[in-house]
């Protein structure tokens, strides 16, 4: 019986030869054989991952951050879907920005900043969730979907900084509110029994309790310590706090570069677009199949500080030169 080459072919797949007798439905079928047998495009496998980035507000470290987990994505080889939303400082705007991915949820959220993160875990028990510069952020860890890089540094990191800036320091005092950070100072007072520091720690209610706490610290601590905590640092309470440590010259070693400019001897500062990174090979490991709740929250990796050196003179404190020169910001 003669045969008939149809010209089917693709990949490295052999012509197919039918009799010419053969049916429409034969090679109909025939048809749909190759096509099963033949590779599919990667869109037809698996659609990108979609990332819903939420901001808490906008500013130049939250954009920082947000480009350098785009960097990772993309250092990694993934190719993710991105889309940013911002809640503008205002929890009341989350509501109907979410409202949209309830019925279509995202691959993962990673939000940034302490309002966004509460927002969307508050929507969301399911998606896995990425969360950043958020205070306190292992509290939330009970949620099976989270993980993610802290606001804070590690207290090793904490104490190794505050060694090296002065070395001789062997007492340090240290405000707070019991029900935000207890844990926090009890870990804190076993490593600095550690390293050879006496903690000297006031637990304080309210921010009216602030004056009292600091006048029992005076001329009893060579060093302040600010930690993350709502009660006892914020705008309102600068004043005082800094107050007490120009009369009694013990330094205070502030949360950020504005409390350096205020006057606090010095500050930890964070990389944010290295935050963005560590985010971005978390987001990596989630895409390939690992779970949040197996991935443990961390802090940001990279430690930077700020220094002031007026604050320095004016208290006597000699600092060295290699502390200067590696400072990110030297406030005159």
């Amino acid at each position: 019986m003669a045969e008939v080459e149809i010209s089917l072919v693709k990949g490295n797949l052999p012509p197919v030869l039918f009799p010419r007798t053969a049916t429409a439905m034969t090679c109909w079928l025939a048809m749909g054989w190759l096509a099963w047998l033949s590779p599919q495009p990667v869109s037809a496998v698996a659609a990108s991952p979609k990332v819903v980035i939420v901001l808490s507000q906008e500013s130049s470290p939250y954009a920082d951050m947000v480009q350098g987990f785009r960097a990772s994505l993309a250092g990694a080889g993934v190719q993710a879907e991105i889309e940013i939303h911002n809640l503008k400082g205002n929890s009341e705007n989350a509501p109907n920005m979410l409202r949209p991915f309830k019925n279509e949820p995202p691959t993962m959220f990673l939000t940034v900043g302490s309002l966004a993160t509460q927002a969307v875990l508050a929507d969301h028990d399911e998606v896995p969730v990425i969360a950043s510069l958020t205070a306190h952020l292992e509290k939330y860890k009970k949620k099976g979907n989270l993980t993610g890089v802290s606001l804070e540094f590690s207290l090793e990191s904490q104490f190794e900084v505050m060694r090296r800036i002065l070395p001789e320091v062997a007492t340090v005092g240290v405000l707070y509110s019991p029900k935000e950070n207890q844990e926090t100072i009890d870990l804190a007072t076993t490593l600095a029994k550690k390293l050879g520091v006496k903690l000297v720690s006031k637990p304080v209610e309210t921010p009216r309790d602030i004056p009292d706490a600091l006048e029992s610290l005076a001329n009893n601590v060579d060093l302040l310590w600010g930690i993350t905590d709502q009660v006892v640092v914020s705008p309102q309470t600068a004043e005082p706090i800094l107050l007490f440590s120009f009369r009694n010259k013990i330094p205070f070693a502030g949360l950020s570069a504005p409390w350096v400019k205020a006057g606090s001897l010095y500050a930890l500062e964070r990389d944010y677009g290295d935050i963005g990174t560590q985010c971005g090979e978390i987001a990596t490991k989630i895409f390939n199949k690992a779970t949040p709740r197996s991935i443990h929250v961390t802090s940001p990796r990279k430690v930077l500080f700020s220094i002031n050196l007026k604050t320095a003179r004016s208290m006597k404190i000699e600092l060295s030169r290699k502390i200067t020169e590696s400072a990110t910001q030297v406030f005159q």
